[in-house]
């Protein structure tokens, strides 16, 4: 992997980010998103970015990918590129199948699709409206390119990739040679929530990109003092900010030591700071309005949408949740270890009357204080990596650090604390976690490089690839080897979901709150009821969110032809929120109640 290379698919991520969140607005300003304007426009770009990638390497760039092979750790390079294989195999065979995906993650996109824009629409569940849009927007481009959703899951996949390259430069920054580059590389790649995360449509993964590609432009700008690093680093920002909301918690630190930075060691461009806000807003400002005219405030916080946020906010409540996240990644795959350490952290928290139960600061607090241990993508432990990272810690404690390294360690930890100081506690927090860990990479590889520590990097190196061994083929939404269950005292194999059901099938078998057999009867035989009616029109009545509603577009797709937007409109009714004052078009032929069925009446 040489510089040039990695730092050139930098760039192109930042390009196509910026393309992709500019060109959906505008097409949707003009009610113009469809498949032939999205076909139309990336063949434009990618033959545009294929006469500027034969300039650069006939012009500028000599390209060697990997340097000396001799020179390089050839097991960690293979063993990187098959977790990429690996998981690009499991993020093709299976269709999204997660809970957040079924309900707001695809349906908006299906409706932004049906509607050719952006515009809010009525809906039962307000994270389809209020919620960071970025990676829905590119899923947005591959469903009407490709005209289904095979490939939606390449998204967060992609993600990890930039990451794993980016984690890589960040640690070159730092001062690394290439072979602690590389581990940077592997730590990353390695993470059991991102390996899992890497086949999903969440999109923690896309978040730690934008986050990781931002840091390392401002590491760029500090080395080198050059003002397009200060451009680049806005641009990632506006991006970052634009697909989950947790971006901003985790970016305030490194802006706040940017501005620190340029008063004091480089006011000459203290003026161009003021360029980093505009271009968030800029590229923010089309999700910013719509908000804004819904709930008037740019993030749509309002009392009907869900509070993810701690109610009292003091050192109590920072106290708690940085244990309560810290047992998270100390999960083994033990039922009884893992009861062991949650109540240890409860004894002690409560010795410091201090609970570990309250409402104000926990998400479900009836569930009361618990640490799972899964291969599931929202609340998977990173145990080996957390480790790892407390021993570097340890291995630094009291020694001097420089300025680059200094504060990327401060930064990064005021992040995690924000985290638990900002949001409630839930048992699914370490999917929030991710950004962090991608960002503990580069300082873990830079300990090991500053004292030397080769045999450590050696071991470290077998121990992370044996334990992402079973992430990669025991995926619990998404097995590729086997099911693995660890519901009873014996884990017990099953063949992997794609050996035993159809695809349509594979959207529900990952659900724990449904029987997936039955579920999958009922959305047949209700898709074919309304295909059979030739009803044209159909409002959706999912008020009480008990069913999915991603599949029955999935079910209602036109018989012969690959496309799951069908002719078939669908609209929500009954919505008892705000969104419900939006108006729409034309009149339903059919009311359709997922726990009931659908009712068809007629429109003259």
């Amino acid at each position: 992997m040489n510089y040039c290379i990695r730092n050139f698919l930098i760039w192109k991520a930042l390009v196509l980010g910026l393309l992709i969140a500019v060109f959906t607005e505008l097409l949707s300003f003009f009610d113009a998103i469809n498949d032939l304007s999205i076909k139309v426009l990336w063949i434009v770009i990618i033959t545009v970015l294929f006469f500027i990638f034969f300039y650069l390497i006939k012009i500028k760039i000599h390209i060697n990918l990997l340097g000396k092979i001799s020179n390089l750790p050839r097991f960690e390079i293979i063993f990187i590129f098959l977790i990429f294989f690996l998981t690009f195999i499991n993020s093709v065979i299976y269709p999204p199948n997660t809970l957040d995906a079924m309900t707001y993650h695809l349906p908006k996109v299906m409706h932004w699709a049906q509607n050719n824009n952006l515009d809010f629409y009525p809906t039962h569940h307000l994270n389809q409206l209020i919620l960071a849009p970025f990676s829905e927007f590119v899923i947005l481009h591959l469903q009407l390119l490709f005209n289904g959703d095979h490939f939606f899951n390449l998204v967060q996949w992609y993600s990890m990739i930039i990451s794993c390259i980016t984690t890589s430069l960040i640690a070159k920054e730092l001062g690394c040679n290439i072979k602690f580059q590389i581990f940077s590389s592997l730590f990353c790649a390695t993470i059991p929530m991102g390996i899992l995360q890497a086949t999903s449509t969440q999109t923690d993964y896309v978040t730690s990109m934008w986050l990781s590609i931002m840091v390392y432009f401002f590491l760029k700008y500090i080395n080198q003092g050059m003002l397009k690093y200060i451009f680049a680093f806005a641009v990632a920002l506006g991006i970052g900010v634009l697909t989950k909301g947790t971006f901003y918690i985790y970016a305030l630190p490194f802006c706040i030591w940017l501005g620190l930075h340029v008063v004091i060691k480089n006011r000459k461009h203290f003026f161009y700071l003021f360029a980093i806000p505009l271009i968030m807003l800029f590229l923010n400002l089309g999700h910013y309005s719509r908000n804004i005219n819904l709930y008037n405030n740019p993030l749509g916080l309002s009392k009907e949408s869900v509070d993810w946020t701690n109610k009292t906010k003091n050192l109590e409540s920072l106290t708690v949740n940085i244990f309560r996240n810290i047992g998270l990644n100390l999960a083994v795959p033990n039922k009884k270890v893992n009861m062991f350490t949650a109540k240890k952290i409860s004894v002690f928290l409560e010795g410091l009357n201090m609970s570990v139960n309250n409402p104000e600061t926990t998400k479900i607090p009836h569930r009361g204080y618990y640490i799972p241990f899964s291969f599931y993508e929202s609340s998977a432990p990173n145990t080996p990596h957390f480790i790892i990272f407390l021993l570097a810690l340890f291995i630094i404690y009291k020694k001097k650090l420089l300025y680059n390294e200094k504060y990327y360690l401060y930064s990064l930890i005021a992040g995690f604390l924000l985290i638990c100081f900002l949001l409630k506690w839930t048992g699914v927090q370490n999917r929030l976690l991710l950004s962090f860990f991608v960002l503990c990479s580069p300082i873990v590889s830079f300990v090991l490089y500053k004292f030397q520590l080769n045999k450590l990097m050696s071991a470290l190196t077998i121990c992370l690839c044996l334990y992402s061994i079973p992430y990669l083929l025991f995926n619990k939404s998404r097995p590729l080897l086997a099911s693995l269950n660890f519901d009873n005292k014996e884990k017990i194999f099953y063949k992997p979901f794609f050996l035993e059901n159809k695809r349509n099938e594979l959207y529900f078998v990952a659900d724990k709150f449904y029987n997936s057999r039955d579920i999958f009867n009922y959305y047949v035989k209700t898709a074919n009821l309304i295909k059979d009616s030739n009803c044209k029109k159909i409002g959706l009545d999912n008020h009480r969110n008990h069913y999915l509603e991603y599949p029955i577009w999935v079910m209602l797709r036109k018989e012969g032809k690959n496309t799951i937007v069908p002719k078939i409109k669908i609209s929500n009714v009954n919505v008892q929120n705000k969104s419900a004052s939006i108006k729409q078009e034309g009149q339903n032929c059919a009311i359709l109640v997922l726990d009931r069925g659908v009712e068809f009446f007629s429109t003259k």
